[in-house]
């Protein structure tokens, strides 16, 4: 099956660290399915560029400035006979999940024993309190700002 679409370019990636106008010393050459590298013999920089990166053929469309690719998936098997590791259907990416790397660190181990926290003692003791009056009687040690707001 041959599988084909439009991508950025990725001639970027097989650029040399040379300074040169040349096209041929540009970049890096003998492209193949099993070299990465642009095919210099089928390529005008003025129209379109061919290379292979991994085994995918890229061809650059430099005149409307489009990337198209092209490879021959194997093991796919056939949308009739499909292959059960291969996913016949567009694959969606969550946005909000972008930058997830990996799964949460979950300590699991934290406990508190609330004898021995007296922090909360305070507000434990208003859950006897049953409106908004008893509030404003109710000292227990700290003040309450009642506004009304009525």
């Amino acid at each position: 099956m041959i599988v084909t679409g439009e991508t950025k370019s990725r001639l970027s990636e097989l650029k040399k660290y040379r300074i040169t106008t040349v096209f041929t010393e540009k970049y890096r050459g003998d492209g193949s399915i099993d070299n990465d590298g642009v095919v210099f013999h089928i390529s005008n920089p003025e129209i379109e560029i061919t290379y292979y990166i991994g085994g995918i053929k890229y061809v650059d469309d430099v005149i409307n400035n489009t990337t198209y690719f092209e490879f021959t998936a194997e093991g796919t098997g056939t949308p009739e006979n499909p292959n059960p590791n291969f996913i016949y259907g567009p694959i969606y990416k969550d946005p909000k999940k972008e930058n997830i790397i990996s799964r949460p660190k979950i300590q699991d181990g934290v406990f508190i024993v609330r004898q021995e926290l007296s922090a909360f003692e305070k507000n434990y003791k208003l859950q006897h309190v049953n409106n908004l009056v008893e509030l404003t009687t109710y000292l227990g040690g700290n003040y309450f700002n009642i506004v009304n707001n009525t």
